[in-house]
């Protein structure tokens, strides 16, 4: 489907607008067309054992989700009371343990056909790829996919799944669980499940978080 271009012609006072994905949805929309491209590749090549797919397939969300940064957002108010040992490692373990999540449900429809509708702003630097998931005999599923420039590359910085935002509810399941047992007890929920995907030997290529952008 052909999009309406953002204006080419900026004023002068303000060319950082160019910088974000907001002013460029054309560019983002084709983030998200190769990345699904990519994903529907790897769980198609059939000369991929089962490890091997799952360990690229999570290579290549590391390379499209902006996971330092939500590893921030998800964490939210509980980063102020952190001591700097377990923000240590809670920004050493969340990588693999977020993948883990985004990787199951992802991969929950990776036998279906992927259809992109068009996009959607998304505050003032954002912008929402809309997305299908197209299913021989249920009804589509709605994936929205929030995505951010972050210096030149775009970033995925949520995915609504029928209007659920997973960093939304995975931010309410850390709170819920430091309330029950503390950020300790979260900690060794997290290296419990982060496991799986430290053995495959994935490793996280998201550059450090931009304290200064806003969720």
């Amino acid at each position: 489907m052909a999009l309406a271009l953002a204006p080419t012609a900026l004023a002068p006072t303000a060319p950082a607008q160019a910088e974000t994905a907001a002013a460029d949805p054309d560019g983002a929309l084709a983030f998200i067309d190769k990345l699904a491209d990519d994903a529907i590749a790897v769980w198609t090549d059939t000369n991929l054992t089962g490890d091997e797919r799952q360990s690229t397939f999570r290579q290549l969300l590391y390379e499209g989700f902006y996971v330092t940064y939500i590893s921030r957002l998800v964490l939210g108010r509980h980063r102020r009371t952190a001591s700097p040992e377990q923000l240590s490692e809670y920004e050493t373990l969340f990588p693999d343990y977020i993948i883990n999540v985004f990787a199951a449900r992802i991969g929950e429809y990776s036998n279906e056909r992927f259809q992109i509708l068009g996009t959607a702003p998304a505050g003032r630097r954002d912008v929402f790829v809309r997305s299908n998931i197209l299913r021989p005999s249920a009804p589509p599923i709605a994936t929205d996919w929030r995505v951010r420039k972050v210096g030149d590359e775009f970033k995925i910085v949520d995915l609504k799944v029928e209007g659920i935002s997973m960093v939304v509810t995975q931010r309410d399941e850390f709170a819920s669980k430091i309330n029950q047992v503390g950020l300790e007890g979260l900690l060794d929920e997290l290296r419990d499940k982060a496991r799986v995907a430290s053995a495959s030997g994935t490793q996280s290529t998201n550059s450090a978080a931009d304290p200064s952008v806003q969720p």
